[in-house]
């Protein structure tokens, strides 16, 4: 074999013979939480104890089950699971992803928690000195599947930064990399005084190969180049190059605005605002028009933006709720598309002026303290 050939060949293979041994390096293993022996699934024991909730939790076939029923008579009841290295103090789940398989008897919000350790600040004796970040998912009744990806458990609550004031005006970086609790948490949203049934069939924290992305694509550009420059020669070898050069003409073409949307539109919105997520680009795609001709539709027929209009039927629902209705205000908050009930507050009194407490009450007229 020639060098010039067991040049080229090295040059193919190397690359990737190097992303390999990268890749076998930095990977991490599949976590699976319903049976690693280094993890352990178990309920908290505290909401029993201050009479929060009654809970019971179960394993039965490799699987686990929560039953709870969140008290109706002591206000921020809540229940949860919590997952804990028993091996070490401390785990990583940087560049993990959650994904969890479970069956439902209600809707409900899950809520995910993560308490990480700070180094040079966090007390191990005081848990609220762990930086805590979490993220809200929507369970529905029946079979869930849910993949979450650990750095979007980012949203660190108000509270956490008066306890810890030193943070409240820097910026936590993050890694994940120093968790000492992984917690799902039933609070806010959730019925009272009535048994919720969770079967987990399936909870693993899986290595998310998108971490390698950068250098997948760093790979396929140097294969592309490599061939490139590959071609190019063998095509000056033959001396037969012709570059033909072909004019690509650039038609623009301007639709017109669909006409007799406005109404399924509005009737869309009005649909699909208790989602949380729900954004003006799900409603473009889903009739296939730009947001910017969404938004031009919404202004023609009410004057408001997409998100002034998503308010107006929130607010207005919430306020319905809260005068017929008997459910707590957390639950309507969740009911109207707000998984954060302080943020819920906090627009309701730009909307209406007063609190939803005071509101409820039907004192509108007098001033709040």
């Amino acid at each position: 074999m020639s060098i010039k050939r067991t040049l080229y060949i090295a040059l193919i293979l190397l690359p990737v013979i190097l992303f390999a041994v990268l890749y076998s390096l930095i990977r991490k293993p599949t976590i699976n939480v319903l049976s690693d022996e280094a993890f352990q699934l178990e309920m908290w024991d505290e909401p029993m104890a201050k009479g929060f909730a009654t809970t019971e939790f179960r394993w039965h076939d490799g699987k686990a089950s929560f039953k709870f029923n969140l008290s109706d008579s002591l206000p921020n009841a809540y229940a949860g699971l919590s997952v804990a290295n028993k091996i070490e103090p401390l785990f990583s789940l940087t560049n993990y992803e959650l994904r969890i398989k479970l069956r439902s008897e209600e809707n409900v919000p899950l809520i995910f928690r993560i308490n990480e350790y700070i180094e040079d600040y966090t007390d191990k004796n005081r848990w609220d000195t762990y930086l805590l970040c979490s993220k809200t998912e929507s369970i529905t009744k029946g079979e869930n599947e849910i993949r979450l990806k650990v750095k979007d458990i980012n949203e660190t609550p108000n509270w956490w930064y008066a306890i810890n004031q030193a943070w409240a005006t820097k910026d936590i970086h993050t890694e994940k990399s120093e968790i000492s609790e992984l917690t799902l948490v039933f609070e806010n949203g959730v019925p009272l005084g009535k048994d919720i049934l969770i079967d987990i069939q399936e909870f693993k924290m899986v290595y998310d190969s998108s971490a390698f992305s950068p250098y997948l694509i760093a790979l396929l550009l140097y294969y592309i180049i490599f061939a490139t420059f590959y071609f190019i020669k063998r095509a000056k070898a033959k001396s037969e190059v012709k570059y033909v050069v072909v004019p690509i003409k650039e038609i623009e073409t301007k639709g017109e605005k669909a006409k007799g949307k406005d109404v399924d539109i509005v009737s869309f919105i009005g649909e699909n605002y208790p989602n949380p997520d729900f954004k003006v680009s799900d409603v473009a795609n889903h009739f296939k028009l730009t947001e910017n001709e969404v938004s031009d539709i919404l202004k023609e027929y009410c004057d408001k933006t997409f998100r002034q209009y998503l308010n107006q039927i929130r607010m207005e629902e919430a306020k319905r709720l809260l005068k017929e209705s008997k459910q707590q205000i957390s639950s309507i908050a969740f009911s109207v598309g707000y998984n954060n009930v302080q943020h819920f507050n906090r627009v309701f009194k730009e909307y209406t002026g007063v609190s939803p407490t005071v509101f409820k009450s039907g004192k509108e007229g007098e001033s709040e303290e």
